[in-house]
This record gives structure tokens, sequence and C-alpha cells, in this order.
């Protein structure tokens, strides 16, 4: 009487192999996309909530000029925040992270550093936040103004003094602007 084992054959056990490295090389392509996809998205995030940050904070000073702004900035001081104490404020306050280095900051000088946003000054009081995002290859800008942006109108304006028994009434203002204004009546 002949014995029979019972088992798989090596062929079988191939495919079976075969199969499961196949599933292991589509799960891993799939994995890899999605954090990419999740990263991207982070970034994004980072950047509009650091945006919204900013601008809650620069409006603290256009509410009260004795607040205290990004922990340590007076209002009242007459020079802008530095962007360090900004980066600072960030990176400590909000705790953010560069989601493609958790090790790395979520800002830097250089837009083009993935995951991270960059604050720079292009003038007095002004800030411009930008970010890289790999997907569009473009640079995604936001500017902010603040208190601390100087005005400048250019307007020459001519006062003409007319004397109605008041004591001092003045009209035809002349600002170089060209509106046409009607007539409305009663």
């Amino acid at each position: 009487m002949m014995v029979k084992n019972k088992g798989f054959t090596l062929i079988e056990l191939l495919v079976v192999v075969a199969i499961i490295g196949i599933l292991a090389g589509v799960g891993v392509v799939a994995y890899n996309g999605y954090t990419t996809s999740a990263k991207e998205k982070t970034t994004e995030i980072n950047f509009r909530n650091i945006t919204k940050s900013l601008m809650i904070e620069f409006m603290k000073c256009e509410l009260d000029s004795a607040n205290i702004i990004f922990i340590s900035h007076s209002c009242g001081n007459s020079n802008a925040p530095a962007t360090s104490l900004i980066s600072s404020f960030i990176n400590t306050g909000m705790n953010m992270k560069n989601p493609y280095s958790t090790k790395s900051s979520a800002i830097s000088s250089n837009p083009c550093t993935l995951g991270t946003v960059s604050i720079t000054t292009p003038s007095k009081g002004n800030y411009s936040l930008n970010m890289y995002s790999p997907k569009t290859q473009k640079i995604t800008s936001t500017n902010i103004g603040t208190i601390w942006t100087p005005i400048k109108t250019n307007a020459s304006n001519t006062w003409t003094q007319v004397n109605t028994g008041c004591k001092n009434t003045w009209t035809q203002v002349n600002t170089n602007a060209k509106n046409k204004w009607k007539n409305a009546g009663p």
C-alpha cells in the first residue's frame, strides 16, 4: 500500500510567493503616493494657518497699540516685527513642523524648500509668505500689509477758505483725483 504525503508542491509555493510579492510591490507604490499627497496637503494647510495667524496677530495692533504680538513685540514699537521673531513664534508657539522632515522647521528663507513657508519683508511693514507646491511646480504667495507700512498718497490738496459766518469752513478740495460727482436732489 502506497502512502500519499499531503502538502503543497514546489510550484504551488512559488506561485503564492510571486502573488504576495506583486501585492506587496503595488502596496508600497500606493502607500508612497498617499504619503506624498498627505505631505503636500499638510504644507498647504500650514501655509493657510500661518497666514491666518499672522493676520490675527497684526489685527491686534490695529485694535490697540498697547497690545503685545508674537509673544514679545509691542504694537507701539516704531519698528515692524523681525521675520526671525515671527519664525520663532510659529515654530514654538504654534509648534509647526516640516511634514517632509519633522526635525526641520516649518519656516525657511527659501520658498523652494519642500514643506516650508518662507516669510520675507519686501518693504517696511509688509510681509510676503511663500510656499512651493511640487504638484503644480508653482510658488503660492500672500502679501500682508501692517500698521508699520508707510502710506504715500502723493496728494496735492488745495484748500480755499469760504466765509459763511462760521468760525472755520473750508470747501473746494482739489485732490487731483478724476472723480465725477452728480448732484443729488432732495
